[in-house]
């Protein structure tokens, strides 16, 4: 099996193991009823074991060699990464996003009550998980940026809003009965 480091750190494992996650809690989602609640703790555990593999991985290797620092000028990488699509910024933009997508669709599906409470939740717990990483990395001899949060916030954002749309859905669905 190939290897997947990250900073000197074999996440080839880790990955295996998710995506397994992955299969079982989209077989738990798809039966419904009470598996639908236990799917969606389960996707919250892997979006946050895949969260924390994918940021907070090379604070364990010791072959980590970038700066350390702190970039609170809000939106400057934004700025940087969305005008040269294809690069390494532009990677790193689209990624910050979509890594949190289902970590605010996990919560606000978890979530009791209505779609702006659901999407609420969602979005305020993932700028609560990105702040607490970016001053981990801050810690731990990394860069810390605004536009991290910015950016994971963001991913929370849509994905509560997706699961909160689903979740609305299947609520009228339910009421009309069958055709």
């Amino acid at each position: 099996m190939p290897t997947f480091t990250i900073d000197g750190v074999n996440m080839s494992f880790p990955i295996v193991l998710i995506a397994i996650g992955a299969v079982v809690t989209a077989i738990a989602f798809a039966r419904g009823g009470r598996g639908r609640r236990v799917a969606l703790w389960g996707g919250l555990v892997l979006s946050l074991a895949l969260i924390g593999m994918l940021t907070l991985a090379s604070l364990v290797g010791d072959d980590f060699d970038g700066a350390q620092g702190v970039n609170l000028v809000p939106f400057q990488e934004i700025e940087r990464g969305w005008g040269n699509r294809g690069s390494t910024a532009w990677t790193n933009l689209v990624g910050n996003v979509l890594l949190f997508i289902p970590f605010g669709a996990a919560v606000a599906g978890i979530t009791y009550g209505g779609p702006l409470r659901r999407v609420l939740f969602g979005t305020v717990l993932g700028g609560l998980l990105s702040t607490g990483i970016e001053l981990t990395q801050y810690w731990g001899g990394r860069v810390a940026d605004i536009d991290d949060i910015i950016l994971n916030t963001a991913g929370a954002f849509l994905g509560a809003l997706l699961a909160a749309t689903i979740a609305g859905i299947a609520t009228v669905g339910s009421r009309k009965g069958p055709a």
